[in-house]
């Protein structure tokens, strides 16, 4: 049995409301791992509002909102892309609700996401991830992602650098 899944880059600012419903269930799963591997306890709260706060850097024309949806519309999934400069692109917030799991749709929402840079330009894609993280890093790896050190232009505190794993992808170019 499969879902029958969308996947499509929004035009606008999506609907904050359902955006804030998926991305604090993304922060309770990623900060509770943070604080497994010994990061600092932060807000979930304070995490999604941020995020919302910072929504049009990853709307057109120097970003992309991947959203995938259920037949009746329900959301799934979400994961963002954003220019950092003319040449590099990051990945943020990768995230597939339980629901959705096993059906190969994190790794569809990476390769759109990289298809995406590509179109807005980049060379370097690079994402950051919490270190433990091991079936995200594998999907990294998989696609030809490797390890780098902090990149300029990360948005998470300098502080966090000890619990996260950095990683890049130099597109062929050409």
């Amino acid at each position: 049995m499969g879902l029958d899944i969308s996947l499509a880059f929004v035009e606008r600012r999506p609907d904050l409301d359902e955006l804030s419903d998926i991305l604090t269930e993304y922060y309770a799963q990623i900060l509770e791992r943070l604080m497994t591997v010994g990061g600092p306890g932060l807000s979930v709260e304070e995490q999604v509002q941020s995020s919302l706060d910072s929504i049009d850097q990853f709307l057109p024309p120097n970003g992309g909102i991947l959203l995938a949806r259920d037949s009746s519309g329900y959301l799934l999934g979400c994961a963002f892309v954003r220019m950092i400069d003319k040449d590099r692109a990051e990945l943020k917030r990768l995230f597939v609700r339980d629901l959705a799991r096993g059906y190969g749709l994190g790794r569809r929402m990476i390769e759109m996401r990289i298809e995406k840079a590509k179109d807005l330009g980049a060379t370097t894609i690079l994402a950051d991830t919490v270190r433990g993280n091991s079936s995200m890093l594998a999907l990294y790896d998989r696609l030809g992602f490797r390890e780098t050190p902090r990149y300029d232009g990360n948005a998470n505190a300098a502080a966090l650098d000890e619990y996260l794993v950095y990683r890049k992808l130099e597109l062929p170019v050409g």
